[in-house]
């Protein structure tokens, strides 16, 4: 019953904030925006699924990469990084991103750690790049 209260509670979150992205008007037609909203630790902190609405010009093919780092309580350091591709709508997206702790390391734990993200798309004649680097709050 735990899982299902923080799936809609996530959900209703993501609902809200997906509702405030809109979408980006034509004459801006390489501007794109990343909104992270949170992280959720999964599998006993091998993962991390990373919540983000991404809103970028239509028919754009873009590939966003999430990096996760944390030093934990222990003095360890938990991080992973995953790539998504992506085709852009021109309006707000929801998007999760499931962040692997990287074999050789430690598994992630609720609390403090650093977030990249980095989305780069094109078209056959422009370009975007939307840098991400910020504190983020792992969750349980």
């Amino acid at each position: 019953m735990l899982v299902r209260g923080r799936i809609a509670l996530a959900s209703a979150l993501s609902a809200l904030t997906f509702a405030s992205l809109g979408a980006v008007p034509a004459h801006a037609a390489a501007d794109a925006t990343i909104d992270v909203m949170f992280a959720f630790r999964v599998a006993r902190g091998a993962a991390v699924d990373v919540s983000y609405g991404i809103t970028c010009p239509a028919d754009y093919r873009a590939t966003v990469t999430v990096s996760l780092d944390q030093v934990r309580k222990d003095g360890l350091r938990a991080s992973g990084t995953v790539t998504e591709q992506l085709t852009c709508a021109g309006t707000g997206v929801l998007e999760m991103g499931r962040v692997t702790a990287n074999i050789g390391g430690a598994p992630f734990q609720v609390g403090s750690a650093t977030l990249a993200v980095l989305a780069t798309g094109c078209n056959n004649q422009d370009c975007f790049v939307v840098p991400v680097n910020q504190e983020i709050h792992v969750q349980n």
